[in-house]
């Protein structure tokens, strides 16, 4: 049985994974209170679908982007976990589990995990029979995403009024969106994607596994502008 952990951002999720798919999964809004849920509701997610720790074979854990403080407790954890257990850990971009959720579809997919300061975390993925990556994760503003998009494409992942208003006024029509309760970001797929890699036996390390952070963009300094 797989556990997935996924605390990226304020979203926490949970999920159970076995041979046969999703055993159970748990989402809630969890701010900046990571530490003092997460393994309480581990315990409560274990104890509902019939199984103990003792039962987990295999653990993954969201890598992010987003929260440097989510991120850490999360793999921190995950990786507390797999010590004292001896089981492996996979981890997996969360860009690339949003993508995944949407799968198949014809449109290019552009999952937005927001960073801050207008800059959203974004990479353009295909997901036809498969999920495709066409490009590496990227801190972008709405503005520079939809000055890329050429045509007809589906956004997914941190969708809020002022974020769809943006698409919308940069793309018009051609900004495709799931309906709300399809925009929840689930545990569940991030396990599946997880499963996958557990079944090839494609484990990360526990000593060099990080969580992605994408910083500000360095710009070049203006012609003529000095140093400070």
């Amino acid at each position: 049985m797989l556990l997935a952990i996924d605390t990226a951002t304020a979203l926490t999720g949970l999920a159970l994974y076995g041979p046969h798919g999703p055993l159970a999964e748990s989402v809630w809004e969890s701010g900046r209170n990571h530490t003092a849920q997460l393994l309480p509701q581990i315990d409560a997610l274990l104890r509902y679908a019939g199984a103990a720790p003792a039962d987990l074979t295999v653990l993954a854990v969201g890598l992010g982007p987003e929260s440097w403080s989510g991120l850490r407790v999360g793999l921190s954890l995950a990786k507390g976990m797999a010590l004292a257990a001896d089981l492996p850990l996979i981890g997996i971009p969360t860009l690339d589990a949003l993508a995944y959720q949407y799968l198949p579809t014809t449109l290019p997919i552009y999952p937005l995990i927001r960073l801050g300061r207008e800059r959203y975390a974004t990479a353009p993925f295909a997901a036809r029979d498969r999920l495709e990556r066409l490009a590496p994760d990227r801190n972008l503003t709405l503005s520079e995403l939809c000055a890329e998009v050429n045509g007809p494409a589906l956004f997914c992942g941190d969708l809020d009024a002022a974020t769809i208003a943006g698409l919308q006024r940069g793309l018009g029509d051609r900004a495709l969106l799931p309906l709300p309760a399809a925009r929840l970001r689930r545990p569940a797929f991030l396990a599946e994607l997880a499963w996958h890699r557990h079944l090839e036996q494609r484990y990360d390390d526990l000593a060099t596994l990080e969580p992605i952070y994408l910083g500000e963009p360095v710009r070049a300094p203006a012609a003529g502008a000095r140093p400070s």
